[in-house]
């Protein structure tokens, strides 16, 4: 027992715990209102808005997208791009016989119903350009967005086609937030959850936070009052992910391929990003004991921890800002199990997202966990 409180005692990360299943998806967290269809209709359509601010820029470059802070009026751009990404995809009635190839002119009357339909802000007001400053704003933009006279003209977005998997859905007293992570699908059907969607097709690309307030008068629901989406991923193909087995420890795991070996130690395995920023380490301990003893020992040496215990999987867990940890063991078992990984904790969002697949994929033989 010395050895094990000596290395729980050196260890300080955090993680979070979640129920056992190997998913190619975040675990979704006990939600607080009903996930349906129309909500999650609306947190798509002003996701992909969001990132279609950037269009056509490179998105492997992982722009900084444009936040939209809570009750706050959105800009010009987040409008058009919400109201023509949501007619192209069929989410927004638009009633007219007059569709160009490229463009949906809107008349402002028409405009205004659906921005009404889409944002909680009432304040924005459609602005009517002359013929210059349509110009400017056409060029601008990039052809994506423009207005011209008392007529909303709006560019198509057949390339912004992205899913969003809500792995939370919590009311605050005002709005609901959600936080979902946002996929597209290879040569499939971007409708499907992801869930649905083969694990070789399904490439995650970043992480959403959006903010629904009710509004029982409009067709979803709900209107939205703020929406922020991270950098894209690093690594989301799932293709890319690598099954690793210790036989002479008795586990397996998946791992991200950004992961490379930085020690080779049977019982202290080490991986390391390639810029030195995130490291994931697996230890394995000769030690014999029950869940929680292991549990109270880590909590005696880090008294400020929240752990989450998992009993009937044998295991527990600490999250914080830039760490995670994850330890395995019981008492029929001659062994402990430690998975920590550290990375920067302003992509938070992206690392627990990876550590979660981590945690899911790990299967220790004999215990119950994998």
């Amino acid at each position: 027992m010395k050895k094990m409180f000596a290395l729980l005692l050196a260890l300080s990360l955090l993680l979070t715990a979640v129920p056992a299943f190997a998913a190619p998806t975040r675990d979704t967290k006990a939600a607080e209102i009903t996930v349906d269809d129309n909500l999650t209709y609306l947190t798509e359509l002003i996701v992909n808005a969001a990132i279609l601010q950037e269009m056509p820029a490179a998105l492997d470059t992982a722009p900084a997208f444009p936040e939209l802070a809570k009750d706050e009026t959105p800009s010009d751009l987040l409008v058009s791009c919400a109201l023509a990404w949501g007619i192209n995809a069929g989410y927004l009635a638009y009633d007219s016989e007059t569709v160009e190839l490229s463009t949906l002119p809107l008349t402002t009357a028409q405009a205004q119903e659906l921005y009404r339909q889409v944002f909680t802000n009432p304040d924005y007001a459609f602005a009517a350009l002359t013929d210059e400053e349509a110009k400017a704003a056409k060029a601008e933009n990039e052809n994506r967005t423009w207005y011209i006279a008392g007529e909303l003209n709006v560019a198509f977005a057949p390339l912004c086609d992205y899913g969003v998997h809500i792995y939370s859905a919590k009311y605050d007293g005002t709005d609901v937030e959600i936080l979902c992570d946002v996929f597209t699908a290879q040569e499939t059907e971007v409708e499907l959850s992801a869930d649905e969607i083969p694990e070789d097709k399904l490439v995650w690309q970043c992480n959403a936070r959006v903010s629904l307030r009710t509004a029982p008068e409009t067709p979803f629901g709900y209107t939205v009052s703020g929406v922020s989406v991270s950098p894209f991923y690093q690594a989301g193909d799932l293709t890319q992910w690598k099954e690793f087995e210790n036989e002479e420890m008795e586990y397996s795991v998946n791992l991200p391929s950004f992961l490379g070996v930085a020690n080779d130690t049977a019982a202290n395995r080490v991986w390391q990003s390639a810029d030195g920023k995130a490291t994931l380490t697996i230890s394995v301990m000769d030690e014999k004991t029950t869940l929680d003893d292991a549990a109270a020992i880590y909590q005696a040496a880090n008294p400020k921890a929240e752990i989450t215990r998992e009993q009937e999987f044998d295991r527990f867990s600490v999250v914080q800002p830039g760490s995670y940890i994850l330890v395995t063991t019981s008492e029929d078992a001659e062994r402990l199990f430690m998975i920590s990984f550290t990375f920067p904790d302003e992509n938070q969002a992206e690392y627990e997202f990876y550590a979660e697949i981590i945690r899911n994929s790990l299967s220790v033989w004999g215990l119950s966990n994998g």
